[in-house]
């Protein structure tokens, strides 16, 4: 049975294309939450020790927010696309997976085999 029809690019999704679509953004939601539990760890870890040693010179200090900044902000980041994957999964499970969020028109299919997440049609960008 098929689903959804590209008209764009005459394609159609068969409900085999949606299952690989939905294993495959799967699988990167579990990669993004583990990939933020090892963020968090690591921040935590970088904090405390902070708190523990004495750092030297202001250059130390610098040095050493600049490395906790990074790592905030890879969490923060990897955050940000597990939420949009979910989001996506979501719309997936109610039948919309294709359909731009903001025209109700269909998502090219190119633009979804390159970028899964998309939620909105190049126009409505």
């Amino acid at each position: 049975m098929t689903t959804e029809l590209d008209p764009t690019q005459g394609s159609i999704w068969t409900d085999e294309e949606l299952a690989s679509v939905r294993s495959e953004l799967v699988v990167a939601a579990d990669r993004l939450r583990a990939e933020i539990d090892v963020a968090g760890g690591q921040l935590a870890r970088s904090v405390a020790e902070s708190t523990l040693e004495v750092l030297h010179d202001d250059l130390d200090v610098a040095s050493h927010r600049a490395e906790l900044l990074q790592d905030a902000v890879q969490a923060e980041n990897a955050a940000a696309i597990l939420e949009q994957t979910e989001h996506v999964l979501a719309r997936l499970d109610l039948g919309l997976y294709g359909t731009c969020e903001r025209c109700s028109g269909q998502i090219a299919r190119p633009r979804l085999e390159a970028f899964p997440r998309a939620t909105r049609c190049i126009t409505c960008v």
